[in-house]
C-alpha cells in the first residue's frame, strides 16, 4: 500500500504483475492461468500424471474419458522458450479479440472457442492421441488475423507483415526451426471454418449457423460476462439481416501496433 505518499510496489502503482494480470480479459485470462498451472503441475512439480490429460478417442469411446475432449488444449508444449512464445500469442492475440472484436459479446467469443475446440477434436481421429493445445490458439490468432487484417504486426523489430499473413509467417518461422507444420494446418484450417461460417456464408445465404445460442448468452450473463440475450422485435429485425454482426470489430487501437515476440 501507499503510505506517506510512497509506493511501495509496483502494484500500487498498476504496473506490477498482479495488476497486469488482472487487466487480463477474463476468458482469455482464465485459459492462460489453466495452461500455466497444468504445465507447472505437469511438468515441473510432476504432481499431474499427463498420461491422463491427453486426446486418446479410443479411450474416449472405450473407457467414456470425456474430460479428455477438455483437457487435451492445457498442455501447450513443456516449460520452454517456445511455451513463453505460445503464451505471448495469446496475450497478443487472443487478449485482443476478447477485448475487441468481442467487447460487447462475450458469448460469441466462449462459442468460437467451442466450435474450435470440437473442429480441432474431429480433426484428433485422423491425427491420433495427443495435446492440441497449439492448434487451439493458432485457430485464435487465425481470427484474429482476419479481423484486424490492415494492422501492421512488426517481427523482432526487423520485419513487418499484415496482421492476415501473420498465420502463415508463424508457421514458417516453426518449419525452420525444424517443428512440425501440422499444428499450424488444424489451427489456420480451424479457424477459417468459423471465419467462413460466421462472417461470409451468412452474407450469401441469409443463414447465422454459428449464431451463439441464447442459453449460452444467458450462462455468460449469469457468469457476469456481457448481457442477456436480445429478444422480442429487436431480435426479429437483427435476425432478418443477413449481414448483421453485433459489435464486431475491425481495426486497432490507436498508437499500437501488435507485435510477435
Amino acid at each position: 500500500m501507499a503510505r506517506g505518499g510512497q509506493v511501495h510496489n509496483a502494484n500500487d502503482l498498476g504496473t506490477g504483475m498482479k495488476a497486469w494480470y488482472s487487466a487480463l480479459p477474463p476468458i482469455t485470462r482464465a485459459y492462460m492461468t489453466v495452461v500455466l498451472v497444468t504445465t507447472l503441475a505437469g511438468f515441473t512439480l510432476a504432481i499431474l500424471p499427463l498420461k491422463v490429460l491427453y486426446l486418446d478417442w479410443t479411450l474416449v469411446v472405450k473407457k467414456l474419458e470425456i474430460w479428455r475432449l477438455v483437457t487435451n488444449f492445457f498442455i501447450l508444449d513443456k516449460p520452454s522458450f517456445r511455451l513463453i512464445i505460445f503464451i505471448t500469442y495469446m496475450h497478443s492475440y487472443m487478449c485482443t479479440l476478447e477485448r475487441e472484436t468481442f467487447q460487447f459479446e462475450p458469448a460469441d467469443y466462449v462459442y468460437m472457442l467451442m466450435f474450435n475446440a470440437i473442429v480441432i477434436n474431429v480433426a484428433a481421429v485422423f491425427m491420433g492421441p495427443g495435446f492440441y493445445g497449439i492448434p487451439f490458439v493458432l485457430a485464435s490468432v487465425y481470427v484474429w488475423s482476419k479481423n484486424f487484417r490492415e494492422a501492421q504486426v512488426s517481427f523482432f523489430g526487423l520485419f513487418k507483415v499484415k496482421a492476415f499473413y501473420v498465420p502463415f509467417v508463424f508457421m514458417g518461422m516453426d518449419v525452420l526451426m525444424g517443428m512440425s507444420y501440422m499444428p499450424h494446418v488444424i489451427g489456420i484450417s480451424t479457424g477459417h471454418l468459423h471465419y467462413f461460417f460466421r462472417e461470409l456464408y451468412p452474407v450469401t445465404s441469409g443463414n447465422r449457423p454459428l449464431a451463439t445460442p441464447h442459453w449460452l448468452k444467458r450462462k455468460c450473463a449469469d457468469w457476469g460476462l456481457g448481457r442477456p440475450p436480445v429478444t422480442g422485435p429487436a431480435a426479429s429485425a437483427a435476425a432478418a439481416d443477413p449481414g448483421f454482426r453485433a459489435f464486431v470489430g475491425r481495426g486497432q487501437r490507436l498508437g499500437t501496433d501488435p507485435a510477435a515476440q
